[in-house]
């Protein structure tokens, strides 16, 4: 008997990297965007109420999304 097949998984297809890497970058950018919109929301003057800690989380996102960019151009560019 044959083992069972995970539900949602199709038996032998293998997850495409490249797309999951796709849907990676999407969901960092979609990020990225949400977090600038709150600290477009936020006051300018007080630092205090957290947002010094948003810039910080923005800027590590956006390093990501760097690297990320940066790895997909390097395969394309190997020919893969």
């Amino acid at each position: 008997m044959a083992a069972a097949t995970p539900l949602g998984k199709t038996p032998g297809v293998e997850p495409d990297p490249e797309a999951e890497l796709s849907s990676l970058a999407s969901q960092l950018d979609e990020l990225i965007g949400r977090v600038g919109t709150i600290l477009r929301g936020m006051e300018q003057g007080d630092r205090a109420d957290g947002q010094s800690a948003l810039l910080e989380v923005e800027r590590h996102l956006v390093g990501a999304r760097r690297e990320l960019e940066r790895r997909t151009r390097q395969t394309v560019d190997d020919g893969q």
